[in-house]
């Protein structure tokens, strides 16, 4: 048995779990292959996108010093692990950073899940798009022993079980169903007054969200005190600044006045990587496996998103995260290279219709910059 005085110390980790809502419904009722190829699969490549997309330098000034570690993805859970250094003076922005990075991939992995194959049927058949849940916590954890051919370190600690149970509390949101426990919102907000001070055409959407505390906290299994969460949430007081930033994607799709029009370009050519078949499977990148849809080439699959977002039902259209989602990744895919002008027109005409109703969701009050 290891002494005690042998043990070594736990560490601070920034731990991310994402899953999916629903999956034991889908499993029980859908046929093994459809459950894996599809749905799941689905789910996997959007958590691979997602890893791509915020390791990519996009912004010029609003990038990130340090980004989460690999992800591990397995079944319906997705996981991170990132171990922060201790907190100084002189390290300050790159934990920040860190943290933010956790946020923008819990977003950017729910943007590519709404618009995956999977969600794309269920819209187009008017249905309701499945959700991701999504819990972000900082806490202590231990290294597990482990054999020495074992080159994967794992960790343990009454805090993953509290970042777990935060993630399934996350289901009971209202807004993005991305929850964080207080030291993570307060870190955010670090990054956030950093991000405030940069040129409004360099900002990324990202900071112009908060995290809005739950009412009263929340009573979550296994912890015996109410914790303080948070959900990543629309800024009230800057929903002004969002409406005009956000304008510009739809606007000037040929031209890049903001950055993140070159960002909608990236995430574009980044969801379609081949000209034809998007969504086979290709042993070298694993970008999906197998997915079957009606959809021969990208133009064909874009077609089909603005159709399903063209003529919504008003019912189907209520949320403001899922009309904002909705925007954006619209604003994407009329960039992508396989578009040609006349279809990019009547997608503008489509976006602008999405902008018009998220600007009817929303209280606009003037943003000082």
């Amino acid at each position: 048995m290891t002494k005690r005085g042998n043990m070594e110390k736990a560490n601070n980790y920034l731990i991310l779990f994402a899953d999916l809502i629903g999956s034991t419904e889908v499993a029980s009722e859908a046929i093994p292959s459809f459950y894996a190829q599809n749905y799941i699969a689905s789910y996997h490549w959007a958590a691979r996108r997602a890893e791509i997309f915020i390791n990519e330098k996009i912004f010029s000034q609003d990038k990130f010093i340090k980004t989460i570690n690999k992800i591990e993805v397995v079944g319906d859970e997705v996981a991170s692990f990132s171990l922060m250094d201790e907190f100084t003076d002189s390290n300050i922005e790159e934990q920040e950073d860190l943290v933010a990075s956790a946020v923008a991939f819990a977003y950017v992995i729910k943007l590519y899940w709404l618009a995956s194959p999977y969600n794309l049927s269920r819209m187009l058949d008017k249905q309701f798009p499945r959700e991701i849940a999504v819990g972000i916590h900082i806490g202590p954890a231990a290294l597990v022993p482990t054999p020495e051919d074992d080159k994967s370190p794992r960790i343990a600690s009454f805090h993953i079980n509290v970042t777990k149970k935060i993630e399934n509390q996350a289901r009971e949101g209202g807004e993005s169903l991305i929850f964080v426990s207080y030291e993570v919102a307060d870190m955010f907000q670090g990054w956030l007054k950093r991000r405030k001070q940069l040129p409004f055409k360099c900002r990324s959407p990202l900071t112009f969200a908060e995290f809005a505390k739950r009412p009263e906290g929340d009573s979550v299994k296994g912890v015996s005190k109410r914790l303080m969460l948070l959900e990543l949430a629309c800024a009230k007081n800057k929903t002004d600044g969002l409406i005009n930033y956000l304008k510009k994607l739809f606007i000037t799709p040929k031209k890049f006045d903001i950055e993140a029009e070159d960002a909608a370009w990236f995430w574009a050519k980044n969801y379609f990587p081949f000209t034809r078949n998007p969504f086979r499977y290709d042993k070298d990148t694993r970008a999906i496996d197998h997915i079957s849809f009606k959809s021969d080439t990208a133009a064909d699959y874009i077609s089909q998103w603005f159709e399903a977002v063209g003529a919504p039902n008003r019912l189907f259209f209520n949320e403001y995260w899922f009309i904002y989602n909705c925007y954006i990744i619209s604003c994407a895919m009329l960039r992508h290279p396989s578009v040609q002008p006349k279809e990019q027109a009547k997608y503008v005409g489509i976006a602008k219709k999405i902008f018009n109703l998220l600007k009817e969701m929303v209280n606009i009050v003037p943003e000082k910059r």
